[in-house]
């Protein structure tokens, strides 16, 4: 059975704006965030004790009204522990002070011996609400893991764009939203089994769904000058303990072509450059208009990866 999908001509565009705006919006939302009381000394838990606000945790909430404050100010990157000074009292990174010979970059004062332990103690006490708490997630990190949790969270905001549809949402939403709006331009299957598909020239695309955890996969067919060249990979951040090998087929008159890799991850705004590909020559499939196709998706623990 082929499916085909098309897709609109100005999709990458469209996304990529949509990524641009989510990323600018991020920059000027005020981060509300709480701090061990500890911190702050003895004041601040009487006054949550006598109802100022102190959480059971014994924890208060902070309004961050410029999140950059805690972002070096020379590789503009989170700061981490340790974190250093100059005796005028301008702070770097740790990575920043070795490439700039430990000489602050304001004053040129040295900065190698004298780490600001108030600013790592913030550090240490503030915990962020993830940026895309809007999407669902309900996580509290520190700063310093912030960009961590966010690279691999699960409530990241995915993108469609198969048949000119750019809906955005969370990769499990994603799925639900495919399945109510898309029902019947995907195909279902299973990991570790085998699906038989025939793939039409010109055809754009082929959506998989994945029968147990609604994971999305696409098999894109990019018509090229030698051939076909056709892609796997995964819609949805890229997971932190598992991750998805495929082994892909072609068949006809005979002959065989076989595609073995990890499959890559995209967001949907767009594919990812290092995706491999099956090529498919100009002459393999003769006469014929089509090409069949096997494909096998399966998990693997992300440490067996080699690639």
């Amino acid at each position: 059975m082929a499916i085909s999908s098309g897709e609109g001509p100005s999709r990458n565009n469209t996304s990529e704006d949509a990524v641009a705006a989510e990323e600018e919006e991020s920059e000027d939302v005020i981060e509300v965030v709480e701090v061990e009381e500890s911190f702050l000394g003895g004041k601040a838990a009487s006054e949550g004790d006598a109802g100022g606000g102190g959480g059971r945790d014994g924890s208060i909430p902070v309004t961050l009204t410029d999140p950059d404050i805690l972002n070096c100010c020379i590789c503009c990157q989170p700061l981490i522990i340790p974190v250093f000074q100059c005796e005028n009292g301008h702070i770097a990174c740790s990575t920043c002070c070795v490439q700039l010979a430990n000489k602050c970059y304001s004053c040129t004062a040295p900065t190698d011996n004298i780490r600001c332990r108030a600013i790592e103690k913030v550090l240490e006490s503030l915990k962020i609400s993830c940026r895309y708490a809007s999407h669902g997630c309900i996580e509290k990190i520190t700063h310093i893991n912030k960009s961590i949790h966010e690279k691999d969270c699960i409530y990241t905001p995915c993108w469609y764009f198969i048949g000119g549809c750019h809906f955005t949402a969370p990769s499990k939403k994603l799925s639900q939203h495919i399945n109510n709006e898309h029902h019947g331009s995907f195909i279902n299957f299973y990991y570790d089994s085998f699906l038989y598909l025939t793939l039409g020239l010109n055809q754009k695309a082929v959506v998989l769904k994945e029968v147990t955890d609604s994971n999305i996969f696409i098999i894109k067919n990019d018509l090229e000058y030698l051939g076909n060249a056709i892609k796997v990979f995964h819609i949805g951040p890229k997971p932190s303990v598992e991750t998805y090998r495929y082994e892909l087929y072609a068949r006809s008159q005979g002959c065989c072509l076989k595609l073995e890799s990890f499959v890559n991850h995209t967001l949907g705004n767009n594919i990812p450059a290092t995706t491999k590909f099956l090529l498919v020559p100009v002459d393999f499939l003769g006469p014929s208009p089509e090409v069949n196709i096997e494909i096998r998706v399966y998990k693997v623990h992300e440490s067996s990866r080699r690639e």
